[in-house]
């Protein structure tokens, strides 16, 4: 086999393995995709804290704060004000994300695909923040490392801060987590 079939059979079975795959963090998409209802992970009994109050698990605390509602979102790119419109019968839900590891070692903080926005039962994953200066980014970090940054949802216009709750959910290597943050 010659390289330029190489290349080409490797380029169209790479292609095919991943056709229909869906994961992504949310940020490939410029607004959050609502799916219908919310549900916790079976066998896990989720944690119920306000907003602002940490939860703290064997590697990582986490906190979510700050829920508010917005019509636009504005954020700095090269010294360029930019502003992103949430567009008819929708609004931002934005919230404040803050992981830290607390571990003496690597470990990873919660990933933007472990979060749910939720109004009544109606789950929102998060959509992408284009600020890079205002972004909540997880993944692998040293110890003592803080990533912190909003995060944002988009939801119907008639929605309020009231109404406004945030789930975390996901399987860890210490097992399965679920806490929803409310007002």
């Amino acid at each position: 086999m010659n390289r330029r079939t190489f290349l080409s059979t490797t380029g169209t079975l790479a292609a095919a393995g991943l056709a229909g795959c869906s994961g992504d963090s949310g940020d490939n998409k410029l607004l959050g995709q609502p799916t219908k209802t919310v549900s916790s992970p079976q066998g896990v009994e989720p944690q119920h804290r306000s907003f602002g109050e940490t939860v703290e698990f064997p590697r990582v605390s986490l906190t979510v704060s700050d829920p508010r509602m917005m019509k636009t979102y504005e954020w700095s790119e090269n010294g360029e004000a930019k502003t992103a419109d949430a567009g008819e019968g929708n609004q931002w839900a934005m919230a404040h994300v803050r992981a830290e590891n607390i571990a003496d070692r690597e470990a990873r903080l919660p990933l933007t695909l472990d979060f749910k926005g939720v109004v009544g039962e109606r789950v929102f994953h998060p959509g992408r923040n284009k600020s890079p200066t205002a972004k909540y980014i997880g993944g692998k970090a040293d110890p003592g490392v803080v990533s912190e940054g909003d995060m944002g949802f988009l939801v119907p216009e008639s929605a309020s801060v009231d109404q406004f709750r945030v789930l975390y959910e996901e399987r860890r290597t210490d097992g399965k987590h679920a806490v929803w943050w409310e007002p």
